[in-house]
């Protein structure tokens, strides 16, 4: 006989807990990329959408520990709707009341989008892609590229700074 019982036994616990071990490991795996599509895919529309991008700024303003995707989901609305919270997700943090998200709207509303340092920098900086692809091949030893466009983000910082009221926005 090749194994007794006792390693017989030891060999069935060890695969079943590394069984379990796999188990566990592709069921995160599934839940991460889950989440990883819901924040692109919010992404996505508050990149493409102004007021779905003034409507999240709002609700961080209200709630800055809270994040599209990850905490809650918006939609652009309809034709006669504004953006609205679809689903908010993270029960650690009070969904904001729709008056509270009307008040911070109003408040960002007053900011001049011609000074405001966001919106202005996003429009020159290197899209998210590029900064990605940068960013692949810099971990496999090419920086050059990420060099560039770090130097190109800096200089749009410099050229719109914060000022202290976006501190609080």
């Amino acid at each position: 006989m090749l194994f007794d019982s006792t390693t017989l036994n030891t060999l069935l616990v060890v695969l079943l807990v590394v069984g379990i071990w796999v188990y566990i490991l592709r069921l995160s795996a599934r839940t991460t990329n889950k989440i990883i599509q819901r924040v692109a895919q919010q992404q996505s529309v508050i990149r493409h959408d102004e007021s779905v991008r003034l409507f999240c700024r709002a609700l961080h303003l209200l709630q800055p520990n809270a994040h599209a995707g990850t905490d809650y989901i918006v939609s652009e609305g309809g034709p006669d709707q504004g953006p609205y919270i679809v689903e908010w997700l993270n029960f650690k943090i009070p969904q904001p009341k729709a008056e509270e998200i009307e008040r911070a709207l109003k408040k960002i509303s007053e900011v001049d989008p011609a000074k405001d340092h966001a919106t202005q920098r996003l429009s020159e900086y290197p899209s998210i892609g590029d900064q990605l692809g940068a960013a692949y091949n810099a971990r496999h030893g090419d920086n050059e590229e990420q060099i560039r466009l770090d130097e190109q983000i800096r200089k749009v910082k410099e050229k719109y700074p914060k000022s202290e009221s976006d501190e609080h926005l």
